[in-house]
């Protein structure tokens, strides 16, 4: 079998490993470049299958705004690949662009830009991959009007490898435009004006790329100042990017260097847990102000929240045990909570599984009936 230190390099091998796998019922942890081992659940396998070196371009048509690349090039490669051709990849999920596009889409990752351009889901087009049974399947096509087998794609991202191994990705490109400005501008910490505020900024004449609402400890990581305030990227054209920024700065808005996104990418910390409640756009500065006043008393918790997503983004530090990380998750009410990331100990207590049911049952049966890739990571 084809492969060295950074695992398989050919579709071949990655399938006679899940043949081996197979016929030893053995469990097998799939990886990119390992960067997030510790999101998801414990996984109890004895052996880890990797696509770090399964990279590279397959095929690249400027003129079609779609690029085909294999799993385990990353997302720095990929900025680089298309930037050469006036494109880019508009996704920057939280992280860092050394991640494999593999493990972006199998987590089913994305970040701020999801305001403008839409989530992982939005931007892939088409995935191959290799089933829990050793057999190449293929969903979704190479152009953007071909949605054959769509389902098929959607269904693979967020799976967490427990369906299969992507082996290759074709993504939707857009074209590069003026250099984007990113703008902030100061909120009430709490109070009636809070939601008015916030309100009239995302009513202001701007087509932004992303929003992000930001506490006053984030602002500080930031090198902001120290409060609730709201980040704003535009782009476009050059006159497009003036015009908003000029509408935006007559709101009070000031502009700041681009850094910020990067360095709100990086925030979560070795160790730390990571929670995402959502709601309805119209109540997500209800749902900001009641999770301000839950986290506030835990030293280093960060929070940010995509107001046109209706999302809050929690951290809790390492040093928050059980109890803390649950009652900030309850603090929601009937709103969505996903745990991106927690302990081991964390996740039999706060969230033992969310595939449980039926239907999951029968598609992890159908794509994995040996049940050997990457068993409980999405619970039992």
């Amino acid at each position: 079998m084809e492969s060295h230190a950074g695992g398989p390099v050919t579709v071949a091998a990655i399938q006679a490993e899940i043949d081996d796998a197979r016929r030893r019922s053995t469990p097998v942890r799939i990886a990119g470049r390992a960067h997030w081992m510790d999101a998801g659940r414990p996984v109890a396998a004895e052996r880890t299958i990797t696509t770090a070196s399964y990279s590279g371009v397959v095929d690249y048509v400027p003129g079609d705004l779609t690029i085909t690349v294999r799993s385990g090039t990353t997302l720095g490669e990929i900025a680089s690949i298309t930037g050469e051709e006036g494109q880019w990849f508009p996704l920057a999920p939280y992280g860092d662009d050394a991640g494999t596009i593999g493990a972006t889409i199998a987590t089913g990752s994305s970040g701020p830009l999801a305001q403008r351009f839409g989530g992982i889901r939005d931007l892939v087009l088409g995935l191959e991959f290799v089933s829990g049974e050793g057999k190449i399947v293929r969903g979704g096509g190479r152009v953007v009007k071909n949605v054959a087998g769509f389902d098929l794609t959607r269904l693979m991202t967020g799976s967490w490898g427990t369906l299969g191994i992507i082996t290759e990705a074709t993504l939707r490109l857009y074209a590069s435009e003026a250099r984007p400005a990113t703008l902030v501008v100061g909120l009430p910490h709490s109070g009636t004006h809070f939601a008015p505020r916030i309100a009239a900024l995302l009513a202001a004449p701007i087509v932004p790329y992303a929003i992000q609402l930001i506490d006053g400890a984030t602002a500080m990581r930031l090198k902001l100042q120290a409060r609730t305030s709201l980040l704003i990227e535009v782009g476009g054209n050059a006159a497009a990017v003036k015009s908003q920024r000029d509408a935006l700065a007559a709101l009070g808005a000031e502009e700041i260097g681009p850094e910020v996104w990067t360095t709100l990418r990086l925030l979560d910390g070795e160790g730390s847990s990571v929670l995402r409640i959502s709601t309805l756009v119209t109540r997500l500065a209800e749902l900001w102000q009641t999770l301000q006043h839950s986290i506030e008393e835990v030293s280093g918790a960060l929070m940010n929240a995509s107001p046109g997503l209706g999302m809050v983004r929690c951290i809790i530090p390492a040093s928050a045990d059980a109890g803390t990380v649950a009652r900030i998750a309850a603090a929601g009410g009937d709103c969505s909570v996903v745990f991106e990331k927690m302990s081991p100990q964390m996740w039999e207590a706060l969230s033992p599984s969310v595939v449980a049911d039926r239907v999951s049952r029968g598609i992890k049966h159908a794509f994995d009936p040996a049940n050997i890739l990457n068993p409980g990571i999405l619970g039992e």
